[in-house]
C-alpha cells in the first residue's frame, strides 16, 4: 500500500506570489494564428452541426484560439451563439466552435466528447492575445435564466463525485448531500479556484501523522496554493522545494514515507476545521509496461506536478477528481469580480445521498439558502493512471474525465462535454464543412439555417460595391 517509487524530479521553481499560479494549470490564451490540422474523426465524430440549427448565430471576425496545459495543446476556431440547455435551464448562450487542432493533438481530443465545459470564473482569462473578448463561463451567461418553475438560476455551482458517478448541482448545493457544515472561504485570486494549504498529513491520526508541508525559517508566506481541478485526475504535488521556501520537496517526502497510512489530513487557510480523506477514497488502477507480468496495481492517486513554474511564483498543489470523493465543493461567483475572488466551500459528503442517476439526468429541488439548484447527472469513468517507462503520466485520453450533456441548438442537439473547473470556456467540436453549409445556408435537412448571416450578406454587398 505504498505509493510508487520514482526518481525523477521536478525543476525547483516557487516565490512568494501566488495568484499567477493558477494560469499554470487553467487555460491560458495564444496568438490568435489559425492553427493547422483538422478535428480526429470529423466524419465518425458526433460534432455539433451549426447549419442544422434555426438559432443559431456565429461571428467570423472573432477568431479564438486557446491552449490547455494540461494536454499540451491548442485549439482554434469561432466564436458561435445559440440556444443551451443544461439542467433544467435554457438561454442564449456565447461559446467557441473549434475547428481546428494540431496534428499531435487528435487522439487526445478524439477523447474529449463533443466538447469543454469551462465553469472556471470569468476574471480567468477575458481577451486572447489579439484582443478578442472571450465568451463569459455559461454558468456566468445564464445567471437569470428561469427554469419551468420561473426560479431563477444564480452564479453558483457545486461538485462532487463517487467512484462511478458525479453530480453538477446548479445553483448551490443540496443540503442532504453534505454532512455538518459548508465551510467557505476565499480564493486566494478572481481568477481561478485556489486556496492556500497550510498542512497537509498523512498517517492514522492527526497528531502521528507526517507533514508533506514543512515551510523553512524564512519563507514568506506559510501556505502552498492549491488548484480545484475537476480536469485533472489525482492530488499533485510539488517535486520541489519552491526555491527553498520549504525544507523538502512535498512529492518526495511523499514518496519516502514507508510506515503504512490510512488518512490524509489537509488545513486550508480561512477554514476553522480540517479536511480528512480516507485512504480508501484515494485509490485507483495504476497501469504500468508490467501489467502483463505483475497485474494492475492499485495505488493512492497522488502524483508529481508536471509542469514548471516560474520563480518567484510557486508551484500549486492540485486538487483533482479523487478530492471529489471526499467532498461535495461550492464555487460561488455570485459576487466574483476582476478584483473580488469567488467563494469556495467545503463540507463532507453524506454517504446515504444518492447522486442523480442517468435515467433522470437532471432534477430539480431547494439549496441550503433557499434558492433553487437543479442536480445534473455527470458519467465519471473510473480513473486509471497509466506510467510509461521514464515518465509518469495523468494527461493520458483514457484516465479520467467527468462528462454531463447538455442540448444545443434548435431543434436541441444532445452533446456530451467534459466538466471542467480549470477554465473558463466553453467550447464546442465543429466540423469546419458544417460552418461553410451554414454560412451558405445548405443543408439536407428541413431545419436548416434559410440564408446567410447578415454580417455575411453586408460585407458581400461592401466587396460588390467597391468593384
Amino acid at each position: 500500500q505504498q505509493p510508487l517509487r520514482r526518481g525523477r524530479k521536478v525543476d525547483s521553481m516557487g516565490g512568494p506570489h501566488v495568484w499567477l499560479a493558477v494560469l499554470a494549470a487553467a487555460l491560458v490564451l495564444a496568438a490568435a494564428v489559425p492553427v493547422p490540422g483538422p478535428l480526429p474523426d470529423l466524419n465518425r465524430m458526433p460534432l455539433f452541426n451549426p447549419s442544422r440549427s434555426t438559432t443559431m448565430d456565429l461571428d467570423q471576425g472573432k477568431p479564438i484560439v486557446v491552449h490547455y496545459a494540461d494536454a499540451n495543446t491548442q485549439l482554434s476556431g469561432y466564436t458561435c451563439k445559440d440556444k443551451i440547455t443544461l439542467g433544467g435551464y435554457s438561454a442564449d448562450v456565447q461559446f467557441a466552435c473549434f475547428t481546428d487542432a494540431p496534428q499531435q493533438a487528435m487522439q487526445f481530443w478524439s477523447q474529449m466528447g463533443n466538447g469543454i465545459l469551462g465553469l472556471g470564473p470569468a476574471a480567468q482569462k477575458r481577451h486572447d492575445n489579439a484582443g478578442h473578448l472571450m465568451p463569459p463561463p455559461v454558468v456566468y451567461q445564464m445567471a437569470g435564466a428561469h427554469d419551468a418553475r420561473q426560479d431563477e438560476l444564480t452564479k453558483k455551482f457545486a461538485f462532487m463525485s463517487r467512484r462511478n458517478a458525479a453530480e453538477l448541482q446548479l445553483g448551490g448545493f443540496v443540503p442532504g448531500s453534505v454532512q455538518g457544515q459548508m465551510r467557505t472561504t476565499k480564493s486566494l485570486t478572481p481568477k481561478g479556484y485556489t486556496v492556500g494549504i497550510k498542512s497537509m498529513r498523512i498517517g492514522k491520526t492527526y497528531d502521528d501523522a507526517q507533514e508533506l508541508l514543512v515551510f523553512g525559517p524564512n519563507s514568506p508566506q506559510h501556505h502552498v496554493p492549491a488548484i480545484l481541478d475537476t480536469g485533472s485526475p489525482c492530488i499533485m504535488l510539488p517535486g520541489n522545494d519552491e526555491s527553498n521556501n520549504l525544507q523538502f520537496s512535498p512529492y518526495e517526502q511523499y514518496q519516502d514515507r514507508m510506515q503504512p497510512w490510512s488518512k490524509m489530513f489537509i488545513t486550508v487557510e480561512g477554514i476553522d476545521q480540517g479536511l480528512e480523506i480516507s485512504y480508501e477514497d484515494l485509490l485507483v488502477e495504476h497501469h504500468t509496461f508490467l501489467d502483463a507480468a505483475w497485474g494492475t496495481s492499485i495505488r493512492p492517486c497522488v502524483m508529481p506536478v508536471t509542469w514548471s513554474v516560474k520563480s518567484p511564483h510557486w508551484t500549486p498543489i492540485v486538487l483533482g477528481a479523487v478530492f471529489f470523493r471526499s467532498f461535495n465543493v461550492l464555487f460561488d461567483n455570485a459576487r466574483a469580480s476582476e478584483t473580488v475572488p469567488p467563494t469556495i466551500g467545503f463540507a463532507k459528503q453524506n454517504p446515504g445521498y444518492d447522486p442523480i442517476g442517468i435515467k433522470e439526468n437532471q432534477m430539480a429541488g431547494k439549496g441550503n439558502d433557499g434558492d433553487a439548484v437543479h442536480r445534473v447527472y455527470v458519467q465519471h469513468d473510473p480513473i486509471k493512471v497509466v506510467h510509461g517507462v521514464t515518465k509518469v503520466g495523468v494527461s493520458n485520453p483514457n484516465g479520467h474525465q467527468f462528462f454531463t450533456q447538455l442540448s444545443v441548438g434548435s431543434p436541441p442537439q444532445r452533446l456530451r462535454v467534459v466538466v471542467d473547473t480549470g477554465s473558463p470556456l466553453f467550447g464546442l467540436f465543429v466540423n469546419p464543412k458544417s460552418l461553410t453549409d451554414y454560412e451558405q445556408g445548405v443543408s439536407n435537412v428541413p431545419h436548416r439555417r434559410p440564408s446567410p448571416l447578415a454580417h455575411t450578406t453586408t460585407s458581400q454587398a461592401a466587396a460588390a460595391a467597391r468593384s
